[in-house]
């Protein structure tokens, strides 16, 4: 009832702007200023209501999808890590060995902070990251970014059984930068690949270095980029229908964040495919101290 009032009140509204308008183009003055007829005034009124309408409801009804679509998408966020954190107490009460238990312990930890993850991207992530005092630098080695993220996604690598490469990471010089919200954007295009790459599929990080930047790649041979999301990869809640049906539980912010990130590191963030179904790769690029 409250969003069929809202649109009838701004329905209202055009109309009486309309009125305004009729009313000005009748004043003799400005109908000879701007060599109207005064029968085409009238034409010329219903077509802008026609119009105007049009859009206000094409804008209303688009964002009243995009905020049913915004709640199921967090809907599906919550829900798999918080089911997952469920089962995996209750499995806790059955008799297991140690080792199980601290296997259960430690899932039961990364969902947990998958589901603080998506609180902070919703409630405080973006003003946090476009903010300067949202940042902690320190000197660390990119080989323990790296590791940090590979274990984070181990289970999920040998569920898939995905052939991984990683490079040995000689002479690669520390980097100054903030460890959280760097970590963040190499776990979301591992993440990615790992989520769009098949069943027994392979992935593959390289480590180059320039004269004044460090290049990080990770490729894999998934799902792959078309010329639209080569285009909107890194906008704000864009993920196509095929990344959809894969991986329900995204969001589309955290490429968008990792673009803030490393504009904030004075780096860039960017992907190139072949196209659908012949897998990516994304370059993170962070300059040396």
């Amino acid at each position: 009832m409250n969003k069929v009032w809202r649109l009838i009140k701004g329905l209202l509204f055009f109309f009486y702007l309309i009125g305004i308008f009729i009313a000005l183009y009748k004043n003799e003055y400005i109908s000879s200023a701007y060599h109207l007829s005064p029968d085409f005034i009238p034409v010329l009124a219903f077509f802008s209501v026609i119009y105007i309408g049009y859009k206000y409801v094409s804008l209303y009804v688009k964002a009243d999808g995009l905020e049913e679509e915004f709640t199921s998408i967090v809907n599906h966020t919550f829900r798999t890590p918080l089911t997952r954190i469920m089962w995996m107490t209750k499995e806790l009460e059955k008799d297991m060995s140690q080792n199980e238990r601290l296997l259960y312990l430690q899932n039961i930890s990364n969902a947990t902070n998958k589901v603080l993850e998506v609180v902070d991207l919703i409630v405080g992530g973006s003003k946090d990251i476009n903010s300067k005092a949202g940042y902690n630098f320190e000197a660390v080695s990119v080989r323990a970014l790296v590791e940090k993220s590979i274990i984070k996604y181990r289970e999920e690598i040998n569920k898939k059984s995905i052939s991984f490469r990683v490079p040995t990471f000689t002479d690669m010089p520390e980097l100054t930068v903030d460890l959280k919200k760097v970590s963040f954007v190499i776990d979301t295009i591992l993440e990615n690949a790992i989520f769009y790459t098949p069943q027994g599929g392979q992935i593959t990080i390289n480590c180059d270095k320039t004269r004044r930047n460090l290049i990080l790649s990770v490729s894999d041979n998934g799902l792959g980029l078309n010329i639209i999301d080569k285009i909107r990869i890194f906008s704000k809640f864009y993920r196509n229908k095929k990344a959809i049906l894969l991986n329900t539980d995204g969001m589309g912010l955290r490429l968008h964040l990792s673009r803030e990130i490393m504009k904030r590191h004075r780096g860039s963030i960017y992907g190139t495919s072949n196209g659908r179904d012949k897998g990516s790769t994304f370059f993170i690029r962070l300059p040396f101290n």
